[in-house]
Order: C-alpha cells, then structure tokens, then sequence
C-alpha cells in the first residue's frame, strides 16, 4: 500500500502535505470559478435582458415601418438590435429552459431567456438560436413584436470579463511554491533530530565516548534526545566500571598463576611439572582470551590505512612450519582499519581452519564496496543448526573441541567482535563435499570512533 511513498520522512512529509495542499488548492480555485461564473451570468444576464425589453417595449407602440430604423440607430458594436419577419428555430436546449453540457455547470444557458420572459410576463414569445458558452458570452434570440414582426437581438460580453482568470492561477501557483517551500524547511527541521538521534545510536556501538545529542527542537525531540544522552551515560558509566573490575581481576589473578607456575617449575617430577605448566598455560590462555573479549580493546586501537594483502602474507609467513596455509591475493588491497584487533580476527580464523580442518586457505577479493577474506579448511565442517551458535562466548562444540585441543570457546566471538567493529562481519558456511568457509567482510570505509 505505501511502495510508491519515498522512505524518508522528510520525503512523505513534503509528499503528503504538498498533495494536501494541491488538493484544498484545487478545489478552492474549482468552488471560485464556479461561483464567479454564476455570479457573472446572473448578473450581466439581467443587465441585457432589461435593456432588450426596455428596446422591446419602445419599438412595439412604433408603427411597422418606423421600427427598423429605430432598431438600428439603437445597436451598439456589442449589442446588435433588427426587425425579421420571421425567426429561426428555437435552440432545443433552451426551449424548455434547460441546461446542457459541462458549460452549463457553471452559468446556465437559458438564464437570459429567463430573465427576458419573467419582465415580458408572457406577453410575447422569445426564441433563443444561441444562448452563452463557458469563457463566451454571446447569444441570439428574437422577441416576437405586436405586430407579429420579431426583433433580433444579437450581442456578446467582453471576453476578459469570462476568460479564464490566469491571474488566479499565477497567484495560487505562488502561494502553493511559498506554502511548499515552507513545509519543506518545517519537515526538514522535524526530520533532522531524528536523522542525528538515529545516526548517533549507529555510532554507540563503536564510540561511547562521543559527544551527546544537542537537545533542541520541539519538546517530543529534546525529550527523546535528553533520553538518549541518558542512556548513553549510563551505558558509559558501566562499561567503565567493567573495566576496572576486569583490570582488578586481571591483576589478581594473574599474581597466583604466576606463583604457580614457579612452584611448578620446582617440582622434581619432569612429567609431573609438565602437566601442571600446561594446565597453568590453559588457565592464562583462557584468562586472557576471557580478560581481551570483554574488555573490547579493538575500539581503542586507532583506525590507519591498512595493505590488506601486507597484513596477511605477514600472518601467513608466521604460520611457517606449523600447518599448511596457502594465499591466493591481488597484489594490493587497501583500506581503513585497525592492524593488530583485525590481525588477531584473522589468525583466530587461520587457527581454527588448522585445528579442525588440517588446512587454512586464505583468499581476498574486492567485492561492491568492501573487501572479503575467506578463510577455507577441509574439516568436517558444522551442523546447519550450530553455524551461528559457534559465535557465542564460550560456545564449545564438543565432537570436534575440547580441553585437549586448547579451544577456549572465544576466538571466533573475538573475530566477529572486530569485523563488527570494523562495520563487516564473519559468517561460516559449509563447503561441498567437506570443509568449511570462515567469511570475514570489511568495508571500504570504517565508523567513525
């Protein structure tokens, strides 16, 4: 039903209201032209009519032969009066005193007949030929004189008087630019907080710390406003509290560990002190995935620009010796990002393609407005069901992760935390007939933070 309206609201607003405005325009101008011509027939109808019985009523006590000059010294170049011995017929539409056609809408045709038959008080017949037209107010009727002689009067308005009022229209299309104009500045001053109140809540989720809304505009928009600073200062506000729990968590924690693993290096038992040095490792491995995920650190590293294909053939390098990871790249991608947060995205995905898949082969290509990289392995790949679970924090799939792999359950929430960051994504699907694909998109142009 709404598919044809634009999608913004400065545009249905403009759109709605102008129609609105055409709309009572239009039938205000429609109303007046109705009016004026009505007005305009009664008027001048009554006018001629007078003038041709007072004519009518002089030369009907003349004798015959004197009435055809009176009659003719009487005529004026708009008002022609003669003596017929007979008259034509009667126009059909105005014998009865009816009206014909969309003309007759708005003055009716036989209004001067009328008028001519009500001061005769039936004393003489009258006969239209032709009676006025819409914009043209010329006619031709015969009165029929005592002497059974009929006078032809023919005659016409002055055509300004019905023509069509362009002056109208020229005043109602500028009020209508001014009225249009108007609405515009109103709906633009209306759609405007909106506009920034909705851009602002894109930019939350990368930038808390941006400057608050100005509360301005009517009452419902400050209030809104008002709302989201709120809110956003409190978000804020817990966030940094987080942060300082985690770092007092980080840092008592730490001490202990780091304890343990020195009373574990003086265990005099070699295959004792391995296991504990790898369950220590485990911890720390876990604790600084857990402490890195919820701290959120990608937003604090400053947005360069980045060779993509740089970054990566250096991630590849460093996997030398330790599996099998081939790349396929053009020779140079760039764009805005992050280089550590979106190096970690990229060996999380590598790891996870070497761990559960045997492989990892790294592709990027330039799409529309972004720039993909598609990590490949030929693993057994994931249920449909759990291609999205996967991405939760500490979401472990135990037929393929376990404690015994050093899975933490975090590195892909980690990699989709950054691309999301970056305004991209990570998604999985499952190659044919085996493997899976980690799909990691990054626009062209990052949030601003």
């Amino acid at each position: 039903m709404t598919g044809w309206l634009p999608r913004s609201l400065f545009g249905r607003m403009v759109l709605l209201m102008t129609a609105g405005l055409v709309l009572a325009q239009a039938a205000g101008a429609v109303i007046h032209l109705v009016e004026r011509q009505r007005t305009l027939g009664h008027t001048i109808g009554h006018e001629l009519a007078q003038r041709i019985v007072a004519v009518f009523r002089t030369l009907d006590r003349l004798p015959a032969h004197e009435q055809a000059a009176l009659a003719d010294s009487l005529s004026t170049a708009r008002l022609q009066f003669g003596i017929e011995d007979a008259a034509p017929a009667a126009d059909p539409g105005s014998a009865s005193g009816s009206a014909s056609g969309a003309a007759t809408w708005f003055a009716p045709r036989d209004e001067l007949t009328t008028h001519l038959r009500e001061l005769l008080g039936g004393a003489s017949e009258v006969r239209a030929a032709a009676l006025p037209q819409l914009g043209a107010f010329a006619f031709d009727v015969r009165v029929r004189l005592s002497s059974g002689r009929w006078l032809a009067v023919k005659g016409s308005a002055p055509a300004d008087v019905f023509a069509s009022p362009w002056h109208l229209l020229v005043n109602l299309s500028l009020m209508l630019a001014t009225v249009v104009v108007l609405v515009a500045v109103a709906a633009r001053g209306l759609a405007r907080p909106l506009v920034e109140l909705a851009s602002a809540a894109r930019r939350l989720a990368t930038d808390l710390r941006q400057p608050p809304l100005p509360e301005r505009g009517p009452t419902e928009t400050r209030e809104a406003a008002h709302a989201f600073n709120v809110m956003q200062a409190r978000i804020r506000a817990g966030i940094e509290e987080r942060e300082r729990f985690l770092a007092a968590v980080s840092h008592d924690l730490k001490t202990p560990v780091t304890r343990l693993r020195l009373r574990a290096e003086m265990l005099a038992d070699p295959e004792l002190r391995e296991r504990y040095c790898a369950d220590l490792d485990e911890m720390q491995q876990l604790l600084d995935s857990a402490l890195h995920y919820l701290r959120g650190k990608v937003v604090d590293e400053p947005v360069q620009v980045v060779d993509i294909v740089a970054l990566v053939e250096s991630l590849v390098d460093d996997y030398a010796g330790l599996g099998e990871v081939a790349l396929r790249a053009p020779d140079a991608l760039q764009c805005p990002a992050r280089p550590r947060a979106l190096r970690r995205a990229l060996a999380n995905l590598v790891d996870n393609a070497l761990k559960y898949g045997g492989r990892a082969d790294v592709t990027l290509s330039a799409a529309a407005g972004a720039i993909e990289i598609a990590v490949d392995d030929d693993g057994p790949g994931i249920a449909p069901a759990e291609l999205e679970r996967v991405f939760e924090p500490f979401h472990r799939l135990e037929s393929s992760r376990s404690r015994d792999t050093g899975g933490s359950g975090l590195g892909l929430a980690i990699a989709r935390q950054i691309a999301r960051a970056h305004g991209g994504d990570v998604t999985l699907a499952n190659r044919s007939p085996h493997g899976l694909r980690a799909l990691l998109t990054l626009p062209l142009q990052v949030p601003r933070v």
